[in-house]
């Protein structure tokens, strides 16, 4: 069984040819999607809705970093694409604005700026439960 070395092997029959071109391309595109992918994968949008749900404009949430650590508030702005938290009278910023106009005096605004999810914890309550209630006064 001596073989020639100038001559091809066999050709194989176009549907075999078929089926082992397939296989391999299944092989390569499951490998080529399993190698370089991490063992989880979280979309960032999955977070900050997860995050989002928790805490709601108008709830009471405790700062838990910064200045204003320890300070119990309420929420007035929430981001849940950028995942920050504006919360009323912490975390404020002193802007200095020029007299745009003759005549107008300079002044200075402060206002609270955004600050990230992660440094405040829901409390549990809205803003609506720490009102006292309201009795009814009888005429008499």
């Amino acid at each position: 069984a001596t073989r020639s070395r100038g001559r091809p092997p066999a050709a194989l029959p176009r549907a075999a040819m078929l089926r082992l071109l397939l296989l391999a391309l299944v092989c390569f595109s499951v490998s080529a999607l399993t190698i370089g992918t991490p063992a989880r994968v979280v979309s960032r949008g999955a977070a900050a809705t997860m995050a989002a749900a928790k805490i709601r404009t108008g709830d009471m949430v405790k700062v838990l970093a910064g200045d204003g650590k320890g300070t119990v508030a309420k929420v007035i702005m929430l981001d849940p694409k950028k995942m920050t938290v504006t919360v009323e009278g912490v975390n404020m910023q002193t802007k200095h604005m020029k007299p745009m106009k003759e005549g107008e005096q300079g002044r200075i605004i402060k206002r609270e700026r955004p600050m990230h999810l992660s440094n405040v914890a829901a409390t549990g309550e809205t803003a609506a439960q720490d009102a006292a209630p309201v009795e009814a006064v009888a005429k008499e």
